[in-house]
């Protein structure tokens, strides 16, 4: 009796202290498809997947409005980054990575190159790559400039005003 009275507590504190670990390393790892954790790309993760498998995966799945969802925020280095997504016929068409831009008074050459070392990032973290042929510079508001390769094309400004944004989407 003398020794179940000791058992007994110990048995039931290994557990406890088990069960402890266990939820502490669950909470240590982010989401994969999150933007802190985009492995081999974030366009890869969620290209062609339905609404009701990337609200199941994303760290987050709040409507922005009648087709786009947040899927992410994070905040790198006092750096604000978000994740969204639209859906056409309940498939992803397009994923965004959106950040402010810094205030500038004209768009010149130090705006432009800030904007292109911000896609080099906004690329990393979607796993694409592309090659110098592949982009270029198009006519338009805030001078758009796309890449596109065999399977999927990207777009950003090159003088973004107040927000900078870099959509991906597939090529058909």
């Amino acid at each position: 009796m003398r020794r179940t009275r000791i058992i007994f507590p110990i048995i039931i504190f290994s557990i406890v202290l088990f069960f402890a670990s266990v939820v502490s390393a669950q909470k240590t790892y982010t989401a994969k498809g999150s933007i802190e954790s985009s492995g081999d790309g974030l366009w890869d993760y969620y290209k062609g997947k339905t609404k009701t498998t990337v609200k199941r995966n994303a760290p987050m799945f709040e409507k922005i409005d009648e087709n786009t969802y947040l899927l992410d925020y994070t905040k790198i280095k006092g750096v604000e980054l978000y994740l969204s997504a639209e859906f056409k016929d309940n498939k992803l068409v397009m994923l965004q990575i959106t950040t402010p831009f810094p205030e500038y008074k004209s768009c010149g050459k130090d705006t432009k190159d800030l904007s292109r070392s911000f896609a080099e990032i906004g690329y990393s973290l979607m796993g694409l790559q592309f090659e110098k042929k592949q982009c270029s510079q198009q006519k338009g508001s805030g001078t758009p400039y796309l890449c596109s390769a065999e399977d999927s094309a990207c777009v950003y400004r090159l003088c973004p005003g107040k927000t900078w944004a870099l959509a991906c989407s597939q090529v058909k």
